[in-house]
């Protein structure tokens, strides 16, 4: 890996000691030709003589705190942080510039151009700090007083041609020196955009590395613990069969309904534990697959008085078995959540290029505090859930390409809407049997 100073796009060491010198002098020669100009265009002597020592005394700030580069400098190294030395003289330096367009005609100086030079450097360097604040009512207080004092205050101005080559040497003199801003604004840009993408190829790094350890010790647990699960189990069946009384049965059937729980909590632990599985894609009936998973909780509905049904129909391309166990928590939860009497329905549509699937009750509802947390894993409000099966189902969405979200309102019942693109190849047409 290159180090930090390559990466940035920092000039060499040695080159840098050799340039660095050379804009303080740059400016010491264009602050010169500046008086020259003058001088040929015949303006006042002491005005002259004024901006001369102003101009001067801004390269000789230059040089001493290596101003002018200051921003290049920061935006290079250490983007956002300044240092705070000799950033009274720059606000000087800047109050100076704009002595010197008063001095030179105020409003009609040539140099009026060359007040951005100061105010954008500070901006740069040190961004929206105490140091631009001063530096901006500076700039507001000089720009009232070059409007509204009286013209007679300033001083004449330049004749022609002088007055367009000294507007023409500033123009020059701002569009390189802003240019070397803009290209260190956009070097550090790059060099964030860089970090920014490091950090979060290394984060998906690690928690693709968190969720195969996951994997690896769920499939480890559940080796582990189904076969004296199993054993438990049919030693309980046993057990029940050969009891004498209807008490010790009925504590059997407690003890194996409590095995079953067990092993369906660890079949949802290991299946939110592979969110990364590769899907395995296959033409499939969305109509026919709800009907498959309302069959199988079709006796659990009867048994509690809720009417289950479908309407609507797609084909799409997607992994069965995953949209299966989507589906069932889908359905499973509003189940529990719907009171006798209430009804849970299944709808198939087509939106544009996707497929929507909607699990709708009419049960109790939920608030929006209960609404905002559906979906997290382990949060649940059952007693005997574990809070996995939204969160399997909206994985299992997800890895499709879709989405699952969820609408609710209490007393009004909840829908639970998930949406599966279709692939370019699969037309989004096809009857809509109803059950």
């Amino acid at each position: 890996m290159s180090p930090p100073e390559s990466r940035l796009g920092l000039m060499p060491p040695l080159k840098r000691w050799f340039l660095w010198p050379a804009w303080p002098v740059v400016h010491a020669i264009v602050a010169a030709l500046v008086v020259a100009v003058l001088w040929r265009a015949n303006y006042p002597g002491w005005r002259i003589a004024v901006i001369a020592v102003l101009l001067f005394g801004n390269s000789f700030r230059h040089m001493i705190f290596g101003h002018m580069l200051l921003p290049v400098r920061v935006m290079r190294e250490s983007p956002g942080s300044c240092p705070k030395r000799g950033s009274g003289f720059w606000l000087c330096g800047l109050m100076a510039q704009f002595v010197v367009v008063g001095l030179s005609g105020g409003l009609h100086s040539p140099l009026l151009l060359a007040t951005m030079t100061p105010l954008s450097s500070i901006l740069i360097a040190f961004g929206w700090s105490t140091e631009s604040k001063f530096a901006v009512r500076i700039v507001f207080i000089c720009a009232l007083l070059l409007i509204f004092l009286p013209a007679q205050w300033f001083g004449p101005v330049v004749s022609e041609p002088y007055y367009s080559q000294l507007a023409a040497l500033m123009l020059f003199a701002v569009a390189v020196l802003h240019s070397a801003y803009l290209v260190a604004v956009t070097r550090a840009l790059n060099a964030s955009h860089c970090e920014v993408d490091r950090a979060r190829d290394q984060m998906g790094q690690a928690a693709l590395a968190r969720a195969r350890e996951l994997e690896q010790l769920s499939a480890q647990l559940s080796h582990e613990l189904k076969n004296p699960l199993g054993a438990i189990k049919a030693l309980v069946q046993l057990s029940k069969r050969d009891a004498c009384d209807s008490e010790s049965r009925e504590r059997l059937r407690v003890a194996e309904s409590e095995v079953d729980r067990m092993n369906t909590i660890l079949q949802e632990y290991l299946s939110f534990s592979r969110p990364l599985e590769k899907l395995r894609r296959e033409p499939l009936s969305l109509g026919a697959l709800a009907d498959e998973v309302l069959d199988l909780l079709g006796a659990q509905a009867s048994t509690t008085g809720v009417a289950l049904g479908r309407n609507g129909e797609a084909q799409l391309d997607a992994d069965p078995r995953r949209l299966r166990e989507a589906l069932f928590n889908l359905v499973a939860n509003a189940l529990d959540a719907t009171p006798r009497g209430g009804s849970v329905q299944v709808k198939i549509s087509h939106r544009p290029s996707a497929v929507q699937v909607e699990v709708r009750d009419s049960g109790r509802g939920m608030p929006r505090e209960i609404l905002e947390r559906v979906g997290t894993p382990f949060f649940t409000t059952r007693e005997q859930g574990t809070g996995l099966g939204v969160a399997m189902a909206r994985a299992a969405f997800a890895q499709h390409g879709g989405s699952l979200e969820y609408a609710s309102e209490e007393g009004r019942g909840t829908t639970a809407t998930g949406t599966l693109p279709l692939l370019p190849e699969r037309s989004a047409g096809g009857p809509p049997p109803t059950r």
